[in-house]
């Protein structure tokens, strides 16, 4: 294998280890949370950059996409799904911890072989529906900052606002709904790389970053659509 084609591969099978690390980590214990939250958010860069790579290297490849499948599945439906289950819910029936975090990865395996299936152009042009590293992404902070700022995602107002919005996101993901691609800019794609690693520094300059990452993301939930709109109409006027 050429080394153009693997020096994505390589990001890619890091994120892969990331989404895993993150599964093995909630496993662990309350103790490990915040850690396993920090590898999500991790695996979500790296497999933003193995894209960046291939598109630059001119190293984009059938196994690489085959590969970037099953790193999603992993990093960003089932290790968010394992942390759910661990961190939330936990005063519930074991009947709706096991429903939740069903339904997250029953949703993400139907979003990426639909996008799989429909869109040949693995993204470039857009999504249709909502990308499963959003969903990934809110779940990943919102353990993050309960962990750091010891809240509850248990009960509580924050609870409600954590459980519903994975509901609203799972629910795009499998909708016509379209989202733009936000590794497509730079401009964009290098402050997300400087905030995740902000994660990894004091608290209180990780709090921050956390935040800006929340609120970066629920702007991309609620105004993606509205965005892929306007350039579709755009490259519409163009041509």
């Amino acid at each position: 294998m050429k080394w153009r084609f693997l020096i994505p591969n390589v990001f890619t099978l890091a994120a892969m280890l990331c989404g895993f690390f993150s599964i093995l980590l909630s496993l662990e214990g309350e103790a490990h949370y915040k850690m396993a939250a920090q590898f999500i958010m991790l695996a979500m860069i790296l497999d933003g950059l193995d894209g960046v790579l291939a598109r630059r290297l001119n190293g984009s490849s059938e196994f690489g996409a085959e590969l970037d499948t099953y790193v999603d599945m992993t990093a960003f439906g089932l290790a968010p799904a394992v942390l759910i289950y661990q961190v939330t819910l936990q005063n519930y029936d074991v009947v709706w911890r096991v429903l939740m975090t069903s339904l997250v990865v029953l949703s993400g395996v139907v979003r990426l072989a639909r996008f799989k299936v429909k869109d040949p152009e693995r993204g470039q042009g857009g999504y249709m529906g909502l990308p499963i590293t959003a969903c990934g992404g809110w779940v990943a902070i919102f353990v993050f900052l309960s962990e750091t700022r010891s809240f509850s995602l248990d009960r509580g107002p924050l609870a409600v606002i954590f459980i519903a919005g994975v509901l609203v996101m799972i629910t795009l993901q499998i909708s016509n709904v379209r989202y733009p691609k936000p590794t497509k800019a730079m401009a964009v794609f290098v402050p997300c790389i400087v905030l995740v690693s902000l994660l990894f520094f004091k608290v209180n300059i990780a709090i921050g970053a956390a935040v800006v990452i929340l609120i970066f993301g629920a702007g991309y939930v609620l105004f993606g659509p509205l965005l892929a709109a306007r350039g579709k109409l755009h490259k519409r006027g163009t041509t």
